[in-house]
């Protein structure tokens, strides 16, 4: 059974539909993330391991206010090790902010102990009462722990805790091995292949509402041969409807929640194949004949080494059963973290993707039908290399040009970091794609500094190449005025580029880098008109750089803004719409006009008006057709901190007969 995509977004529309209302009320919420070494991977050209953290954050507005939330992570923190298992929030208030900061830093590196991390979750909620888990990962679990027995012990030690579980671009092979630990919970298991189904697939558990666990019973497992029993015989057991096997070289006995399912056993050459309905109480024992011999199958790779994050091309021959696959595995058997494979189906020769680290690898035919491997070859992944050439340095905020050789794998990436961090690492958005093509260029950072270019190989993160780049202080400087009135417009001169979205404007004295309340972006006049802003105060003129998202301020001259000031001269009497001339004073600011209103009108409405040209001081206009009392209105419109404001700085009466 393959994954369908469209179907999912139906189901997972529905089921959204069918879960509004039935969150356990403030139960808390522990939130497991992967940041295992193959969340570097990519859907639609974005890591995984960022999608998550967007999806985590955006989980946050769907919780009631009221509800509790707790995070662990694990793989964020070394490679290799089993034990990196962390709870980077406690169980507390829901605070986005924290929420943000929290997930923002994990940078995947490490294994996937699934089961390990759902016991530091569970531990983290209230012994006894009702609390969720949600399990996010994008694989099965790789340091040999069984969390689908784990979660069964939590849910018999209390009948409040569920467990949910989305796999986030999970083959549907590794599925059932995901599945079982919500079914034994009572929790929901969701797919995701993107974004948009991973954000909904988490609103979609964080409301659900439990349903009923299954409970597993341990039924002894037989292989016969001519009617006598078989010692040495190893199980494979595949529930109908799945595309992968639920449980792989089971011997003497096996745990199963009631069910059909397909249970393979293989003894040397021979296998047999039984179909059997499991109950609570029947059968007492699974018996398998071994009635036929496992199909045979050859690997044969066209090249016997492939450099790292490569193809290998494998001729083969074989059942090319339903679902049989071609995988990658380490020699020793363990699974790889970010796991390689490909189903016959596909062709032959069948290509397939070679992890990003060096060593030798075993290609696998997998026999779905029983889930055995039925023939094996070996394979050298050799090392790569890349080379850098970029200017030794350069302004912070500039562009720096960098030309590059490397393998080019969809994960590898050209970027910026401080030396010495983890190949995993890189700077805001001084990075690129390598598949992008060489030359690039990098946007530097706004802090000075010494970094280090880097080629990064993405698949499994290792630096291929480096160099020393010095980001030298970005240099600008203003000429402007230390008063202005508000509202009007002022000319101040500068020097300098910035980078990015550099821009130079007027903020309130004291305000962050990144806030404005009028602007202009720099251009090669070196000059431009800022509006000032309406309302009176200390304020300053600032040249702003923008790099990679980071604002930093070059330069400065305070500014007072003094309160506006108008005039207006016109004739106390006037005929229905006969022209009339009005002369005035006032700011001049661009949006400033002349109005003719009724006393009543506030200051955004108007009869009728005319924008005020700053090269003049008078305009000639029509007065109303309708006879009354009006006024003559010099209203400023100008930037203010919270939008624009509209003031009336000076106004005249005037008879309409």
């Amino acid at each position: 059974m393959r994954f369908n995509s469209l179907a999912l977004i139906l189901v997972l529309g529905l089921f959204f539909v069918a879960t509004q209302g039935n969150a356990q009320g403030t139960a808390p919420n522990v939130l497991v993330i992967d940041a295992s070494n193959s969340m570097w991977g990519r859907i639609d050209g974005r890591a995984k391991m960022e999608i998550a953290r967007d999806a985590a954050s955006s989980l946050v507005d769907t919780l009631p206010k009221n509800g509790r939330l707790g995070i662990v992570a694990y793989g964020h923190r070394r490679a290799g090790d089993c034990g990196d298992i962390e709870a980077i929030l406690p169980v507390g208030a829901i605070d986005k902010g924290r929420v943000q900061a929290v997930v923002g830093k994990l940078t995947p590196r490490g294994k996937t102990p699934i089961t390990a991390a759902l016991k530091e979750a569970a531990g983290l909620l209230d012994a006894g009462k009702p609390g969720s888990v949600i399990i996010v990962t994008d694989g099965i679990e790789t340091c040999k722990g069984d969390p689908c027995a784990l979660a069964e012990e939590l849910k018999r030690k209390n009948a409040g805790f569920v467990a949910h579980v989305i796999g986030f671009d999970v083959s549907a092979v590794e599925r059932p091995k995901l599945a079982c630990i919500a079914e034994r919970t009572g929790g929901t298991f969701l797919a995701a292949s993107n974004a948009g189904e991973l954000g909904q697939a988490l609103r979609v558990t964080a409301q659900a509402k439990p349903k009923a666990a299954v409970s597993t019973r341990a039924i002894p497992l037989e292989a016969t041969d001519a009617g006598r029993p078989v010692s040495n015989a190893t199980f494979t057991v595949v529930r109908s409807g799945d595309a992968g096997v639920y449980a792989e070289a089971a011997s003497a006995a096996i745990s199963l929640p009631p069910g059909r399912y397909r249970v393979s056993a293989i003894a040397g050459i021979k296998t047999g194949q039984v179909e059997v309905e499991v109950t609570k109480d029947a059968p007492a024992k699974i018996v398998v004949p071994l009635a036929g011999e496992l199909p045979k199958a050859s690997l044969t790779p066209v090249k016997a080494s492939v450099p790292a994050t490569g193809i290998v091309e494998v001729h083969w021959t074989g059942p090319n059963g339903k679902g049989d696959y071609v995988s990658l595995a380490s020699p020793n058997g363990e699974p790889l973290e970010t796991r390689q494979f490909s189903y016959t189906e596909a062709g032959n020769p069948l290509k397939v993707r070679v992890p990003g680290e060096p060593g030798e690898y075993e290609l696998r035919y997998v026999y779905d039908a029983t889930g055995t491997v039925i023939a094996r070859a070996k394979i050298t992944a050799t090392a790569v290399t890349a080379s850098l050439d970029a200017p030794a340095k350069a302004a912070a905020g500039s562009e720096l040009p960098v030309t590059f050789k490397g393998p080019g794998a969809a994960e590898d990436w050209v970027g910026l970091a401080k030396p010495g961090a983890d190949a995993s690492v890189y700077d805001g958005g001084a990075w690129v794609y390598a598949e992008n093509g060489s030359p690039a260029k990098l946007r530097l950072p706004a802090e000075p500094g010494i970094y280090e270019l880097r080629y990064v190989s993405g698949l499994d993160p290792k630096v291929l190449a480096s160099r020393k780049v010095e980001v030298t202080t970005a240099d600008a400087a203003l000429t402007a005025p230390a008063k202005a009135m508000a509202g009007s417009m002022v000319q101040v001169g500068f020097r300098g580029r910035g980078g990015g979205d550099s821009f130079i404007g007027i903020a309130k004295k004291g305000a962050p880098p990144e806030t404005w309340t009028s602007f202009q972006y720099p251009d090669d006049k070196e000059r431009v008109s800022l509006h000032v802003p309406g309302d009176p105060g200390a304020y300053e003129v600032r040249f702003v750089m923008e790099a990679n998202g980071v604002y930093k301020v070059l330069a400065s001259s305070p500014l007072v803004v003094e309160p506006a000031a108008a005039t207006i001269a016109a004739p106390d009497r006037v005929k229905a719409g006969t022209q009339i001339k009005v002369a005035f004073t006032g700011p001049k600011g661009q949006g400033d006009y002349i109005a003719i209103a009724t006393p009543t009108q506030p200051a955004n409405e108007t009869t009728q008006f005319q924008n005020v040209d700053p090269d003049a001081s008078s305009l000639t206009m029509s007065a109303p057709e309708d006879p009354g009392t009006y006024e003559v209105r010099y209203v400023m419109a100008a930037p203010g901190i919270d939008g624009d404001r509209i003031v009336i700085v000076a106004r005249k009466p005037i008879k309409v007969e």
